[in-house]
This record gives C-alpha cells, sequence and structure tokens, in this order.
C-alpha cells in the first residue's frame, strides 16, 4: 500500500488494502466453481473432513499444550465437541467485559466439562494500556494488521504466556460459510451495504464514504471505474458478496488476527478455512449460496446440530450467545420459530460489547491524532476531522471510529517505514 490519495481512499471504503490482497488459505475460485455443481457431499462428510482436520492437527501434543479460542457461539463449539470427541481436553480462552455472553457461556461449557478456562484482557482499558498494544500490533504485522486488532494482541500475549501452547484453533469464517452476509461496520464501511441493497448507486455510495472520512481530494469516478474491474464490482450481485465474503473477510479481515496469532502459536488452526472444509461445505447442501431464499435460513444450524448431536450431545442443552439452545432447533421448525419470536420480542439475545469504544478511546484518538504526519493529512481535511471528534456524539462500535483511526494507523506505518508515498 502506497500513502496516495488513491490507497487511502480505497482503505476507507473496504477498512482493508485491497489492491495488494492475496488469497492465501483457499482457492475461492474452486470454491465458486463447486457452488455451480450439484451438490455431493454430506453431514456425515463434513463430519469426516473436521475430525481429520483436527486429529492431524494434534498428533504428538499433548493437552495442555492445545488451546481454542470459545466464544457463546456455534463455530468454537463444534471444533471443541470434535476435540472431546478425540478425547482432548484443550484449555478454552475469551476476551473482553466479563458482562459479555460469549464470555460467561465459555465459562459455563468448561465448568461443565471441567476444562481449563482463562478469561484475559478482562480489565477496562484506558489510552496509556491501548496505545501500547496498537504499536505492538503494528509492527507485528507489517502493513497488514489494522490497530483496531490491538486487543487481541493484548490478549493471545497474556494467555501465551500463563499458557505456552502449541496448537490454536479458532472458528473463524465458520458463520459466514454457513450462513452468509451479515453486514456489520468493520468488515467495511456502509459503502458496500448501502450499493449493494440499492441504497444508493455505486459513485454515490462511494462518495458518501469518501466525504464522511475526511478524503479532501474525492477521486469518485476513477475509484468507481476502479472497483467495477474487481470481482468485488461484479454486476452480478451473488457474485459480488461471495467475494467480499471469500477475498476480503475471510482472507484479509480474519487473516489478521491469524497472524497475529502465529508470531506466539507455533501451529495455529482456522478449521473453517481450510481448503478441505471449504471444499466440502461448498459440494454440500449446506453452503450459503444454495439457500434460495428466507425460509430456507431457518435451516442454518441444521449443520452445526447434527454435528454437535453426533460429536458430543451434552453441549446441544446450553444456550448460545444469541438466546438459543442448539436444542431448540432439533425440537422441529415451529418450536425454533415459536422461540425466535420470544427471544426478540423478550430481548433474550441483548449483549454488552466484548470491547466497547467509549471515552478511553476519545482520548486515544485525541492524544494521537495531534502527531499525524503533515505527509498523511495532505490526503485528508484536517479541519473536518477535528472539528468532527471534538463532537459529542460518537458511537462505541469499532466500525464508526475507523474513520477517526484510519489516518492515525497510516502516520504509525509511514514513521514505521511500512508505507511509502
Amino acid at each position: 500500500m502506497r500513502l496516495t490519495n488513491f490507497d487511502l481512499s480505497f482503505f476507507s471504503l473496504f477498512h482493508h488494502d485491497i489492491l495488494n490482497a492475496s488469497d492465501d488459505y483457499f482457492p475461492i475460485e474452486e470454491v465458486w466453481g463447486n457452488i455451480k455443481t450439484k451438490p455431493t457431499k454430506s453431514i456425515q462428510d463434513i463430519h469426516d473432513v473436521i475430525i481429520k482436520l483436527v486429529e492431524d492437527s494434534i498428533k504428538d501434543v499433548e493437552d495442555h499444550e492445545i488451546a481454542l479460542t470459545l466464544t457463546g457461539g456455534f463455530d468454537s463449539r463444534l471444533i471443541l465437541a470434535t476435540l472431546l470427541k478425540l478425547n482432548r481436553k484443550p484449555i478454552c480462552f475469551a476476551y473482553g467485559d466479563e458482562r459479555n455472553r460469549d464470555i460467561q457461556i465459555a465459562r459455563e461449557i468448561c465448568s461443565k466439562f471441567g476444562l481449563t478456562f482463562k478469561h484475559v484482557v478482562a480489565k477496562n482499558p484506558t489510552s496509556e494500556w491501548y496505545n501500547k498494544w496498537v504499536r505492538k500490533t503494528v509492527e507485528k504485522g507489517q502493513g497488514k494488521v489494522h490497530l483496531h486488532r490491538a486487543h487481541r494482541t493484548a490478549a493471545i500475549d497474556e494467555f501465551t504466556k500463563e499458557f505456552p501452547v502449541k496448537v490454536l484453533f479458532t472458528g473463524h469464517f465458520g458463520g459466514e460459510s454457513i450462513r452468509g452476509l451479515a453486514y456489520n461496520n468493520y468488515f467495511s464501511s456502509s459503502f458496500f451495504q448501502n450499493w449493494n441493497s440499492g441504497k444508493l448507486a455505486l459513485v454515490d455510495a462511494i462518495d458518501e464514504v469518501l466525504k464522511n472520512y475526511f478524503i479532501s481530494d474525492r477521486k469518485t469516478i476513477e475509484i468507481k471505474e476502479e472497483i467495477e474491474k474487481m470481482k468485488y464490482g461484479s454486476t452480478n450481485r451473488e457474485e459480488r458478496i461471495f467475494y467480499f465474503l471469500n477475498s476480503l473477510v475471510a482472507n484479509i479481515h480474519h487473516s489478521q488476527d491469524l497472524q497475529i496469532y502465529k508470531s506466539y502459536v507455533d501451529k495455529v488452526v482456522p478449521i473453517y478455512m481450510t481448503s478441505e472444509f471449504q471444499s466440502a461445505l461448498s459440494k454440500s447442501p449446506f453452503h450459503y449460496l444454495r439457500k434460495n431464499n428466507k425460509f430456507s435460513k431457518l435451516n442454518d444450524p441444521v449443520l452445526y446440530c447434527q454435528l454437535l448431536k453426533q460429536l458430543e450431545p451434552r453441549l446441544l442443552a446450553i444456550s448460545l450467545s444469541n438466546g438459543y439452545k442448539p436444542s431448540d432447533f432439533l425440537k422441529g421448525k415451529m418450536f425454533y420459530l415459536v422461540k425466535r419470536v420470544l427471544v426478540k420480542y423478550l430481548k433474550l439475545n441483548k449483549n454488552f460489547a466484548s470491547f466497547k469504544y467509549d471515552q478511553w478511546f476519545i482520548d486515544f484518538v485525541k492524544s494521537e491524532a495531534k502527531n499525524i504526519s503533515p505527509e498523511v493529512w495532505a490526503i485528508y481535511d484536517r479541519t473536518s476531522y477535528f472539528k468532527a471528534l471534538e463532537g459529542d456524539s460518537h458511537q462505541t462500535t469499532e466500525g464508526y471510529w475507523h474513520k477517526f483511526s484510519n489516518p492515525i494507523f497510516f502516520d504509525l506505518l509511514f514513521k514505521m517505514k511500512q508505507i511509502q508515498k
């Protein structure tokens, strides 16, 4: 990535350096091709693939050398079920606010199965603490890991100091492959959702974000023409969502965490991002692209629940962080549909953010923005940036803060000579 208006504008739109990315984890084109063929793989085939992937990863490794990032979701639970099926007991960890249901449920699971659980990065963050981990993250990332991954660097650092494991399993990209795209504001800016949903024309979606992200000289038409050359800009909506998920979310966004984890653990295993799993899933009826209507989305839990039933059925009775139990689905679609209504009405899926960007982050941004180099400010509208920063209506989500943190990130890259003009 270069310190140019064009490169930084693209980064503003996608929150990632898509101009210099490569597909490292699984062959995307092969997966896209598989979707166009008749499904040939079953739940049992996927079961066998997962078992083999996990089994091969833990040969000659003791239980105390195996770790799992455990949450309250399906993805990490399925990996845990596989390990338990193989009579292995990993050390599990989670990070962030104690009130977050992911942490509470992970602790409950570990208690029930006699597993060691470590809650890391448990204290409320401060600007000074975050500053320290931002610099370590950017240095380790070599220009490919955003400063917003700092809390994950702190988490794996704290965990491995107490538990120097040799193998780490993660649940990255399971949900996206099975359930499809759920828009948020950290995979990318609002640009992709606004354009993809038809809310805004491509040129308007681009211009709105670049203005909101304080880009001073907006080369909107030039950027539009470049996007239209990419798979992300395909005229086929299904195709561009597929490449957004598989290229950007999997191979760029999630790989940031994996790159950091690999600097601490010898073997990091993102089961759902392996070629073997993606090949089996895309040849089965359970890939999100094979679900053609909203009603079929009710079948999203089928694969998880049937696999849990085979691997470790006791995990079916423990709540997920979204307010459901896996066993709810196995009671039939009508029961599951009624439960969905109740969960929404009673707000049983209400959760606390694991990492909330409130006053401590405002302090961090204000402190760091003062020191941004002139070379970076040459691309941004400095006056508008500071006027907006001094406002009092800031949100507390990661995605919202990208417009303020990106110039800080680019400045750190520039000073560390990881980015050039």
